[in-house]
């Protein structure tokens, strides 16, 4: 086989080679961690929870907590672990809705849900499975201490929440988030009780 007749092809592995190259130096170049920042999304999601000023809140280095939830399926979908200068967590969920991506917020203090708020709602269905994002349906998790249900019917028992009409896998996803943040709070306080109640953590 003549020279002539693969070049085209080793010309081809060539330039291939070089835009392979390229986009990695440009990944490598423009990518920024943010595991240890703390987004605007993600500020203004925790103030409308727990109030005060973006200053106010810092984020738990994961390697203080990943390892506590690395091992629950359920667990290690929290992202982030966010703190108040008061010691009140707050912890980022990203759960499955109508699809995957549902990115909420959840206070957690003394063992309770303080606020629920929405980072991003991912690919939810816009006017349907967004409704289960509102303040005013987020609200209903307030106060729950056990753990979140979601129901078709009017609630009757305590941890209940009525589905959004329409809107049943999302509201699921917002009650999932929920209940795993309830227990990553508990499993931190089972670890490190005095990261739970103001102290510091680690």
């Amino acid at each position: 086989m003549s020279f002539e007749k693969i070049k085209p092809a080793l010309i081809l592995a060539a330039i291939a080679a070089i835009v392979s190259a390229l986009c990695i130096i440009t990944y490598n170049v423009t990518y920024v961690d943010t595991s240890g920042i703390l987004t605007e999304k993600q500020a203004a999601a925790v103030v409308s929870i727990y109030g005060g000023a973006a200053e106010d809140y810092s984020v738990v280095p994961a390697e203080q907590w990943s390892a506590l939830f690395e091992a629950d399926e359920q667990l290690s979908r929290v992202t982030k672990v966010i703190k108040k200068n008061d010691g009140s967590l707050a912890f980022e969920v990203v759960v499955k809705g109508y699809k995957e991506g549902f990115d909420l917020l959840v206070g957690v203090k003394d063992g309770a849900v303080a606020g629920v708020a929405v980072v991003s709602t991912g690919e939810e269905t816009k006017d349907l499975g967004t409704k289960a994002a509102e303040p005013e349906y987020l609200e209903q998790f307030k106060g729950i201490s056990d753990k979140a249900a979601i129901v078709k019917n009017d609630p009757k028992n305590e941890g209940e929440v009525r589905a959004v009409t329409g809107a049943t896998y999302s509201s699921k996803g917002v009650a999932s988030a929920v209940n795993i943040a309830l227990s990553a709070y508990d499993m931190m306080q089972a670890a490190q009780p005095v990261s739970t109640t103001g102290g510091e953590i680690g």
